[in-house]
């Protein structure tokens, strides 16, 4: 490295090299898997963003046998990334709805169930809409499915599954959370994992025609106020309205409880 700097340990110039290559494919696109991530370009980036200048010699045999064993690398980075901001930009839309409801009253638990499920979609699309970084992952997801090197695929498979399983879990919390809160089930003979693995499949689908047909994916006007006024849903909130109309029923065992922490501060604590 150039003289005068500090000299990075191995695990931080890797953790330099991964994010460097996950930012040009963000900016680039994935193309063919990652065959754009050559040790010059990332090199390039590096020394651009943060001055400090590698060697080949400081990278291919000490951090990476090959080129190709860095990409994998990035690429299994990608696959296995599960960031949750997204999901904290929907709890946050959904608090107000959690905070105004009546606990005492079936009706507003009701109500509030139907209103959750067309805010928290509405703000996840909008979220969801514009990441590079879910867009990546659902084009590693489909290389790893059509063909890759076998030991590429291997590594990226193992990356997916800890990833789905993690977010899945993380995800399984927050509507045991929620449901938790309004005083709601799982009817008998499903489970909430089912639920969980339903929501987020519709949610995937969602986003990814919501890119080519948003027309047909948001602004659906139905009288679902309070008063019966009209409300505007995606396609997304609608099917996950009757998707938790057929998982999740009253609990007439449930009572309001003093604890009036919302799911949004119980996947903080989590």
């Amino acid at each position: 490295m150039t003289a005068g700097r500090p000299r990075l340990g191995r695990d931080q110039l890797r953790d330099l090299f991964i994010q460097a290559g996950w930012a040009i494919l963000r900016e680039e696109g994935l193309g063919a898997g990652g065959e754009a991530l050559t040790f010059k370009r990332v090199r390039e980036r590096v020394e651009a963003d943060t001055g400090i200048r590698v060697t080949n010699a400081s990278l291919i045999g000490r951090i990476w046998e090959n080129q190709f064993a860095y990409q994998t690398d990035v690429l299994a980075a990608v696959a296995g990334h599960h960031g949750t901001r997204e999901v904290e930009d929907t709890l946050e839309a959904v608090t107000p709805v959690l905070a105004s409801m009546d606990g005492g009253s079936e009706e507003s638990r009701r109500f509030t169930m139907r209103e959750v499920c067309r805010v928290s979609t509405a703000a996840n699309t909008a979220a969801l809409r514009h990441s590079a970084d879910l867009m990546l992952w659902f084009g590693i997801w489909a290389m790893s499915a059509v063909g890759s090197a076998p030991e590429r695929r291997r590594r990226i498979e193992m990356a997916l599954e800890q990833s789905y399983e993690a977010v899945t879990e993380h995800m399984e919390s927050i509507y045991q959370a929620g449901l938790d809160f309004v005083g709601y089930r799982v009817r008998p003979g499903l489970t909430l994992r089912q639920f969980t693995v339903a929501a987020a499949a519709m949610a995937d689908g969602c986003v990814l025609r919501d890119r080519v047909d948003t027309a047909h994916m948001n602004g659906i006007m139905r009288p679902t106020g309070s008063s019966g006024e009209q409300q505007e849903w995606t396609l997304f909130g609608l099917t996950l309205d009757a998707l938790a109309g057929q998982f999740f029923e009253l609990d007439p065992d449930w009572r309001p409880t003093a604890d009036d922490s919302t799911p949004l501060s119980k996947s903080r604590d989590a």
